[in-house]
């Protein structure tokens, strides 16, 4: 499929997640139609581990990079983008291809990834994926220690303004509201009824599969096991 526009929007909301975060789903597709960008949610497949599910962004990131994109924003499922939220584009300074802001741990968050495209950024997300088999002296939640080891390092990363990714103050004015797991921002997410049945299944799922043992990949297999996924969500999506 062409790509419609110079610019794509796009975020990973497996595991129903479109479902228990419809509102700010909304809110990506709204942003996306008021300037004009291609957006994608990934949605399908369903289900998956939630290790897989959490590193998703960086193949797609790739991908999309290859697909001949100008730029690429990346936001979390559990992300609002505000109407105040200016033009992807805006962010643009020499030399920088990846964009990332500093959350409420004080390192960079990944839940929302501006790239431009750029040879550095294809090389920042190939070592993002090149480490992803080992642990980093940055552990963190998902896919987020990874991304910091390797921004630390790097010399096209530049840090966005808060207001592009705010998962610590509710007083901000900001252009994307991040209810991140574990952060003050969270508990002031608004949940629908029908969201909040969804979203109980979902870790009743996710219980009986981590009591299995299947709810995480082993670190060794991540790369073969995200390629796999990438094709499918490429298969189902695209523009990706």
């Amino acid at each position: 499929m062409p790509i419609s526009s110079d610019t794509l929007v796009f975020s990973v909301a497996l595991n129903h997640y479109d479902r228990i975060y419809d509102r700010n789903i909304a809110s990506h597709r709204l942003y996306a139609a008021r300037h004009g960008y291609d957006y994608v949610c990934v949605s399908r497949p369903a289900w998956t581990t939630v290790t897989e599910a959490v590193w998703l962004k960086i193949e797609l990131l790739r991908s999309s990079l290859a697909k001949g994109y100008r730029w690429i924003l990346f936001v979390d499922a559990d992300c609002e983008l505000r109407a105040a939220a200016p033009k992807v584009e805006s962010v643009s300074k020499p030399d920088k291809a990846v964009y990332l802001a500093v959350g409420f741990s004080g390192n960079v968050n990944s839940g929302v990834i501006i790239a431009r495209n750029d040879p550095a950024a294809v090389e920042f997300f190939d070592a993002v994926l090149e480490v992803s088999s080992r642990a980093v002296p940055e552990m963190d939640w998902g896919e987020n220690g990874h991304v910091i080891h390797v921004a630390r390092r790097s010399e096209t990363v530049d840090h966005l303004d808060r207001r592009w990714n705010n998962n610590a103050d509710p007083t901000l004015e900001d252009f994307v509201r991040h209810y991140s797991a574990g952060g003050p921002m969270r508990p002031l997410y608004c949940m629908g009824l029908t969201a909040r049945a969804v979203q109980l299944a979902v870790r009743v799922r996710l219980k009986l599969l981590k009591v299995a043992g299947q709810h995480q990949v082993a670190r060794v297999a991540l790369p073969n096991r995200l390629s796999a996924l990438g094709d499918r969500c490429r298969r189902l999506y695209p523009q990706l």
